[in-house]
C-alpha cells in the first residue's frame, strides 16, 4: 500500500489527491495579495465566466483572503478545477464574483474536511498538545505581525480564537459595534464605489477577528 508520512494514499480517490497535494501549499493568510491575484485568476479561466472589470476582480481576491485565509492557496485550483469538471452541484454562472466562489469552495469543503479527516493522527491529540501548538501559533503570529507591513487583513483569524480561549481578549457588545463599524469604514473607503461593495456576515466576523487582533498586538 502505497504510504506517505504514515498515510495510506491508496485509500484516497483522485480528488483527494489532489486536495491532499495541494495542502501542501502555504496558506492564503500568509500568501502574498500578488500570489493570491495570480492564481484567481487560473480560477477565472477555469470558471469559464466573463472576465470582470479590474474593481470587481480586486473584490474578489480581497473577498479570497478574508473569508478563506486558513485554507492553502492551491485548494483554490484545485476547488475551481473540480468546478469546471461539473463535480459539484452548482448552477451555471456568467459572472466571476464572490458568489459564485462562495458557493465553490463551500461545495469543496465537504471533500477537504474528509481529506484532512484522513491525514489526521488517528489518536487523539491530548488537550496538553493542542495547548502547545496554539502558543505556537500565537507566539509565531505575532513575531510574523512584528516585522510585516502592518496589513491587519492579512491576521490569520484563527489566532482570535485561541487568544478569546485564553480569556486574553475581550470584547463587550458595544466594543465589538464599534470594531465592525472601524471594519466596514475601512472596507468601504478603499472602494471606488463603496454602494456596491457588500459584506456578508459571515465576511464581517472574520474582518472583525482580524482587526481585533491588529489592537491587540499593537498593544502588546
Amino acid at each position: 500500500m502505497q504510504k506517505e508520512n504514515g498515510i495510506a494514499l491508496k485509500t484516497f480517490d483522485k480528488d483527494e489527491i489532489k486536495v491532499y497535494e495541494a495542502l501542501e501549499s502555504m496558506s492564503i493568510g500568509k500568501c502574498s495579495r500578488i500570489e493570491v491575484k495570480e492564481h484567481l485568476k487560473t480560477c477565472l479561466a477555469l470558471s469559464g465566466t466573463q472576465i470582470p472589470t479590474q474593481e470587481i476582480f480586486e473584490f474578489c481576491v480581497s473577498f479570497v483572503i478574508e473569508t478563506y485565509g486558513q485554507y492553502k492557496l492551491k485548494e483554490l485550483g484545485v476547488a475551481f478545477k473540480m468546478y469546471a469538471e461539473d463535480k459539484f452541484q452548482i448552477g451555471t454562472h456568467i459572472n466571476f464574483n464572490p458568489k459564485l466562489i462562495g458557493e465553490v469552495m463551500s461545495a469543496y469543503k465537504r471533500i477537504a474536511v474528509e481529506v484532512r479527516k484522513k491525514i489526521e493522527p488517528k489518536e487523539t491529540q491530548n488537550v496538553s498538545q493542542v495547548v502547545i501548538d496554539e502558543e505556537q501559533a500565537i507566539k509565531e503570529e505575532i513575531e510574523w505581525w512584528g516585522k510585516s507591513k502592518k496589513d491587519w487583513q492579512m491576521i490569520n483569524h484563527t489566532i482570535f480564537d485561541y487568544l478569546w480561549k485564553r480569556k486574553l481578549i475581550r470584547l463587550t457588545k458595544e466594543e465589538a459595534d464599534t470594531i465592525k463599524e472601524k471594519v466596514r469604514i475601512s472596507i468601504l473607503g478603499k472602494a471606488t464605489k463603496p454602494s456596491e461593495v457588500i459584506i456578508s456576515d459571515e465576511q464581517m466576523k472574520t474582518l472583525a477577528k482580524k482587526y481585533s487582533l491588529m489592537i491587540y498586538f499593537n498593544n502588546l
